[in-house]
Order: structure tokens, then sequence, then C-alpha cells
């Protein structure tokens, strides 16, 4: 017979709840990596063990480019179940009609 404990723990764990994690990796995510970051990026995804994320502007996706090893250590501080950072940059436009 396994615990109930157990189980609750180890169905948490799969990838199917990786929105719960993505939740609670996006309520600390200034604690994670400061506020100026924090401020100019935001969580999309979280999918194998990669985590997406958007930022403000292309300037700063490519200086986070160059950070990425600092700030994947700064994410498993609080999980190890991150391998792989995506940044994102995409220009919204708006069309008149």
């Amino acid at each position: 017979m396994i615990k109930l404990s157990k189980s609750i723990s180890g169905l948490l764990n799969t990838e199917k709840f990786s929105p719960i994690f993505m939740g609670g990796l996006e309520n600390k995510w200034e604690k994670v990596v400061g506020k100026k970051i924090s401020e100019a990026t935001k969580i999309i995804k979280v999918k194998n063990k990669t985590i997406y994320i958007k930022c403000k502007n292309p300037s700063w996706k490519n200086e986070l480019q160059y950070q990425k090893e600092e700030i994947l250590k700064k994410i498993n501080k609080h999980t190890n179940k991150i391998k792989n950072i995506v940044l994102i940059w995409a220009q919204t436009t708006t069309q008149k009609t």
C-alpha cells in the first residue's frame, strides 16, 4: 500500500503539474532574480525542464543571454527542475483598421 502523501507528492512532481510549479516560481520571481530583472521579464511556461522567459525588449533579452548561467543557478537554489532557459522577445503590433 502506498501512502497518500507519497502518492500526491509523486503526482505533483510530474510534468502535468508544471503550472503549479510555475506559479510557485512566479510568486517568488523577484526574490529569485532580483527586482530589476523581475520587472523586465515574465515567466511564460515551464516545460521539459526548460523555463521560457519573455523579456520586455531586445536589449534585455541580449543582456540576459550573457547572464543565463547565473540566472539558472539562482533558479535552482529554489528548485532543481530547470536545466535550460529560453529567452523570448516578441514585438507586439497593433493594426489600424
